[in-house]
C-alpha cells in the first residue's frame, strides 16, 4: 500500500503526464498501478489493450498477479485463457465490452451482482479460486473509442471496493486511455518494420533532427515542402514548446498535414523537461479492422459492419439502432452471417472471430500498430 496518499485530481494530473512521455506499454502499465495505488488501494492489477474497433482484447500484462502470489509463471496463461473466455463466450457482468458503453465505464463486482458475486461465472472459475474475491474493473475511451482495460483484485483481508474507489478510477479513465494511445503510437514508431508503421522524429531545443527513423524520413520526403524539417512539424513544436505551462503540454497535440502519400498524422510531446520534442508521423488511412477480415468468409459490406457490432457485444436491437435498420433486416444479416461463418450463437460468432484470429496473436504476443491493431508481418 502507498505511504503517501492523492487526492483524485493529483491522480488524474500525475496520469496525464505519465502518459504524455510515450512510455513502452509494460512500463506505462506499471507507472500506472503505482499511481492508481496512491488512492485506491489494491492487492494486484492485471491490464489490457484492446482493438478500438472490436473492443477484443489484444494484449494482457498479469505481471503483478504473479509478483503478488496470486498466480504462478505455470497457471498465468492457463488463467488469462479461462478470463478471455469468460469476456466472449459466457454473458456475464462487467465485461470490458459491456464497460466500455457506459457514462462511467467502472464496475464492482459486488456491486452489479447485488452482494452475490457467486452469480458471476468469472467469480465462480477464476476470481474465487485464486483468491481474490473483490474485484474492480475499467475501460478506458476516448472519443468512444476503447484503448485498454484494467482488472483491479483485492484478497479477502484486504476488504471490498468502495464508491469512492470507482469514482476514483472513473475520474482518470480518458486519461488512461490516452496515455495507451500514446504508448501504441510510440511503440509503432519505436519498429521499423510491419503493415502500418508510423515514423518517429525528435527536433532538439533547436529544432536539429536529433532521431529520425526511416518511416519517418520517407513520409516527410512525402510531404516536400523544402527544408530537412518540414514547416509543419516547426509550426508544431513551437505551438507545444509555448503552451508548456498548460495542460497542452501534458495531452500533446495532433494535427493533420497533406502530402504526396496523402493525409498524415502529427503526434508531437514533450517527453522530458528540455525543449527536446517527439513527433509519431502516421498515414491517415485505417487497417483492416475485424469486419474485413471476414471478407474471406463471403460476408458483404453491411455484413462487416453488423459482425464489427455483434463483436462488442450488441443485440439486435442495439444494432439496428445503431445502423438505422430495420430489426426485421438485422435478424436477416446476422442469420446470414452465422450461415456463411458457420456458427448458430453470437457467442460462436466471437468466438470464431476471437479465437481464431484474436487469441493466438495475443498468446505469441504481436505487437500493436498506432490503432490499437495486431501489427502482422505482410505474406508472401
Amino acid at each position: 500500500m502507498a505511504s503517501t496518499r492523492w487526492t483524485p485530481d493529483q491522480l488524474h494530473e500525475e496520469v496525464t503526464l505519465l502518459g504524455a512521455r510515450g512510455l513502452a506499454r509494460e512500463e506505462l502499465f506499471a507507472g500506472l498501478a503505482e499511481r492508481l495505488r496512491r488512492v485506491i488501494d489494491s492487492d494486484a492489477t492485471c491490464w489490457h489493450t484492446l482493438d478500438p474497433e472490436t473492443r477484443l482484447m489484444t494484449s494482457d500484462a498479469p505481471a503483478e498477479l504473479v509478483e503478488s502470489g496470486i498466480l504462478t509463471p505455470e497457471n498465468v496463461t492457463a488463467a488469462g485463457e479461462a478470463i478471455v473466455r469468460s469476456e466472449y463466450l459466457i454473458r456475464d457482468v462487467n465485461s470490458f465490452a459491456q464497460l466500455a458503453t457506459r457514462r462511467t465505464p467502472v464496475g464492482i463486482l459486488e456491486n452489479e451482482t447485488r452482494g452475490h458475486p457467486e452469480r458471476s461465472a468469472r467469480y465462480r472459475d477464476c476470481l474465487a479460486p485464486a483468491g481474490i474475491p473483490h474485484e474492480m474493473r475499467a475501460a478506458f475511451v476516448i472519443r468512444g473509442r476503447v484503448w485498454g482495460a484494467v482488472h483491479m483484485a483485492r484478497r479477502t483481508e484486504s476488504g471490498p471496493f468502495t464508491e469512492h474507489d470507482a469514482a476514483s478510477l472513473a475520474r482518470v479513465a480518458g486519461s488512461i486511455a490516452s496515455a495507451i494511445r500514446a504508448s501504441l503510437r510510440f511503440d509503432a514508431a519505436r519498429r521499423v518494420t510491419g503493415t502500418d508503421v508510423p515514423g518517429l522524429v525528435v527536433l532538439d531545443g533547436s529544432n536539429e533532427v536529433e532521431v529520425i527513423t526511416p518511416p519517418a524520413r520517407e513520409l516527410l520526403d512525402a510531404m516536400d515542402t523544402g527544408g530537412d524539417v518540414p514547416s509543419p512539424l516547426l509550426s508544431l513544436a513551437a505551438h507545444l514548446r509555448s503552451h508548456r505551462a498548460s495542460a497542452l503540454s501534458a495531452k500533446g497535440a495532433v494535427v493533420t498535414a497533406p502530402s504526396a502519400a496523402g493525409w498524415l498524422t502529427l503526434h508531437a510531446s514533450l517527453p522530458d523537461p528540455s525543449d527536446r520534442v517527439a513527433i509519431v508521423i502516421e498515414r491517415a488511412s485505417g487497417s483492416q479492422s475485424a469486419a474485413v477480415r471476414l471478407e474471406a468468409h463471403g460476408a458483404t459490406t453491411r455484413e462487416r459492419e453488423v459482425a464489427t457490432l455483434l463483436a462488442r457485444g450488441l443485440t439486435n436491437a442495439a444494432i439496428a439502432r445503431a445502423l438505422v435498420l430495420s430489426l426485421y433486416t438485422v435478424n436477416d444479416h446476422v442469420k446470414s452471417l452465422f450461415e456463411k461463418v458457420g456458427v448458430a450463437t453470437q457467442q460462436e460468432f466471437v468466438a470464431r472471430i476471437f479465437f481464431d484470429e484474436y487469441l493466438p496473436e495475443v498468446v505469441r504476443g504481436t505487437p500493436l500498430t498506432s490503432r490499437g491493431h495486431f501489427d502482422r508481418a505482410p505474406s508472401g
